[in-house]
C-alpha cells in the first residue's frame, strides 16, 4: 500500500499546540488499467528517438475573454490541513489553489477569506471534506460545528449517528482504514434511514453544511474513490444481510461501493452546479460530475510511486478524462522539512515540470501538510504570479507529449520532454542519465535567491538535466 499523509487525528483536539495528525495509508494495489490512454509516455521514455534540433516556436496567441484556459502559468497550490492555525494571509495568497478544512469557514471571520481573495484575485479556495472515516471522538463543538452535524454528536460528546451507517463484518468487528476512526459504509446497498442511504445524506450534508458557509470555490473530496485501499478488512457486510461480501463484490467501478460515490457526486453536482469537485483517491471522472483528480506525492519514488505511471495518468485523465471542462487537476508533493539542499531543489524542479506537462496545479508541502513550501520557479524568482504566460499548446494530449517535439510539445527522445509558453520553456528528464539539450535560440536562467546555483540568471544555447530533474528557462526577448 502506498503511503498518502492527510489531517485526521487533529479533531479528537480542539487547539492544542503540536497535536496534528496526518493520515498514512499502508497497503497499496495499483495497477495499469484501461482508463490510461494507449499511447503513452512510457513508452516515450523506453523508445529511443533522435534528438531533433528544436525550432523556433511561434508566438502563442492571446487568450480570449473567459476562455477556460486564461490562468497562466506556472499554477501554483497549497495543501494545508494543520487544525490549530492558518498561515497569514499574504503566505496563502502566493498561491493559487488553496486547500484547508472546511471547518475554517466557522473559525475565521469572513474578513480573512475576503483579503485572501483580495491579495490574490486568481486564488481559489477549496473546503477540505472527508465523509469516509467516522471518529471515535471529537474535541468541542465550537471548534467541530460541521463535523458535530455530519456525525450527530450532542453537546456530551455522544455519537448519534447510525451503527448501521458504519462498517462492519457480520460479526460486528469495524472496518477501518485510519487508527481510531471506523470506516462509512458508503455502498449504494448500505440501509436506508429515513429514506436515504448514508452516500445521500453525505452529500447533502456537504451542500447544507459545508459549502453553505458562502466562503468557497470548491469542495476537496478526500479517501474519494472507486476503492479503498487501506481498508483493515477485505470482507465486510455492506447490507446487513449477516454475510460478508467480498472484496471485488464491493469496490470497482460499477459495484456498490463506486456505485454510491456516483450517486453521492450527481446530488453534489447537481445542488451546487458551479462548484469546483475534486477527489483525491482513485476515482473514474464520470459524466463530468468532477472537475478533476489530485495526485498525492505525484511522481515521486521515495513515496513508493512509479514516477512515469503517474505523470502518464496525470496527463492522461487531464486531458481526456470525462470531467467538467476546462477542469481542475492537482499534484501534491512533500519534500521534507524546511527543504534547502541541493537535492531537494531538484526534486522541486522535476515534480514541477512534471506538472507543468500539463495544465495542473503544483503543491509542494514541507515535511508535512502543515508546511507550505515554496521555490524560485513558482513565481519566477520574484516575477510573480503566471510570469511564463500561456502555454503554445494548452491541454495537451498525452499522444502529443509521446510525439517528437513540435509546434511548442513533445518529446526530444530518450525520455526527455519540452513545452512551450509565451515567456519561456520547460523542461522534464526522466531518463536515468544525464542529458543535454540543444536550444534554438539563447534562454536565460531565472535569477532566484533560493537556488542560485541553478537560477543564477545566466544566458544559456546549451543546458544538461541530471537524472530526474526538470528546468525553467525565459526568453530573452518574449
Amino acid at each position: 500500500m502506498r503511503q498518502v499523509t492527510r489531517c485526521r487525528r487533529a479533531c479528537q483536539a480542539d487547539s492544542v499546540p503540536g497535536i496534528l495528525a496526518f493520515r498514512r495509508f499502508g497497503r497499496f494495489r495499483f495497477a495499469l488499467t484501461a482508463a490510461i490512454a494507449a499511447v503513452g509516455l512510457i513508452a516515450a521514455c523506453s523508445t529511443p528517438v533522435e534528438e531533433p534540433q528544436a525550432p523556433a516556436p511561434a508566438p502563442a496567441p492571446a487568450p480570449a475573454p473567459g476562455d477556460p484556459h486564461s490562468l497562466t502559468f506556472p499554477r501554483t497550490a497549497t495543501y494545508f490541513l494543520n487544525q490549530q492555525e492558518l498561515p497569514s494571509v499574504d503566505e496563502l495568497a502566493r498561491y493559487d489553489v488553496v486547500v484547508i478544512d472546511n471547518e475554517w469557514a466557522n473559525r475565521k471571520p469572513r474578513e480573512y477569506f475576503d483579503e485572501l481573495r483580495h491579495a490574490n484575485p486568481r486564488l481559489r479556495l477549496f473546503a477540505y471534506v472527508n465523509v469516509v472515516d467516522h471518529p471515535d471522538q471529537l474535541g468541542s463543538e465550537a471548534y467541530w460545528a460541521n463535523r458535530y452535524a455530519l456525525w450527530q454528536y450532542d453537546q456530551n460528546g455522544e455519537s448519534a449517528f447510525p451503527d448501521s451507517w458504519l462498517a462492519h463484518t457480520m460479526d460486528g468487528a469495524p472496518v477501518s482504514e485510519w487508527p481510531e476512526s471506523t470506516m462509512t459504509n458508503l455502498t449504494d446497498q448500505a440501509p436506508r434511514i429515513n429514506g436515504q442511504v448514508f452516500a445521500e445524506y453525505a452529500a447533502n450534508w456537504v451542500v447544507d453544511d459545508v459549502w453553505s458557509a458562502g466562503v468557497w470555490d470548491g469542495i476537496f473530496l478526500d479517501v474519494w474513490g472507486d476503492r479503498i485501499y487501506s481498508a483493515n478488512r477485505d470482507h465486510w457486510d455492506i447490507d446487513s444481510d449477516g454475510t460478508d461480501e467480498p472484496d471485488d463484490a464491493i469496490y470497482g467501478f460499477g459495484n456498490p461501493w463506486e456505485r454510491g460515490v456516483n450517486l453521492a457526486e450527481q446530488i453534489i453536482r447537481q445542488r451546487i452546479p458551479d462548484a469546483i469537485l475534486i477527489a483525491n483517491g482513485d476515482r473514474t471522472l464520470l459524466a463530468q460530475q468532477l472537475d478533476g483528480r489530485a495526485w498525492e506525492k505525484f511522481a515521486d519514488p521515495r513515496a513508493d510511486r512509479n514516477p512515469m505511471f503517474d505523470i502518464e495518468q496525470y496527463a492522461s485523465l487531464t486531458a481526456e478524462g470525462d470531467h467538467r471542462m476546462p477542469g481542475l487537476a492537482m499534484t501534491i508533493d512533500r519534500l521534507g522539512p524546511a527543504p534547502h539542499s541541493a537535492p531537494d531543489f531538484q526534486r522541486a524542479r522535476y515534480f514541477l515540470a512534471a506538472t507543468l506537462l500539463q495544465d495542473g496545479f503544483w503543491a509542494p508541502m514541507g515535511a508535512d501538510y502543515d508546511e507550505p513550501a515554496y521555490f524560485d520557479e513558482m513565481d519566477g524568482g520574484g516575477l510573480g504570479s503566471g510570469y511564463l504566460g500561456h502555454p503554445l499548446v494548452a491541454n495537451p494530449s498525452p499522444a502529443a507529449l509521446n510525439d517528437p517535439y513540435a509546434d511548442g510539445v513533445g518529446s526530444l527522445g530518450h525520455g526527455l520532454f519540452r513545452r512551450d509558453f509565451e515567456h519561456g520553456i520547460v523542461l522534464l528528464n526522466t531518463d536515468g542519465k544525464a542529458r543535454e539539450v540543444q536550444l534554438e535560440t539563447p534562454f536565460r536562467r531565472l535569477h532566484g535567491s533560493l537556488d542560485p546555483s541553478t537560477n543564477n540568471g545566466a544566458t544559456v544555447t546549451s543546458v544538461t538535466l541530471q537524472p530526474s530533474d526538470g528546468l525553467v528557462l525565459l526568453r530573452e526577448n518574449p
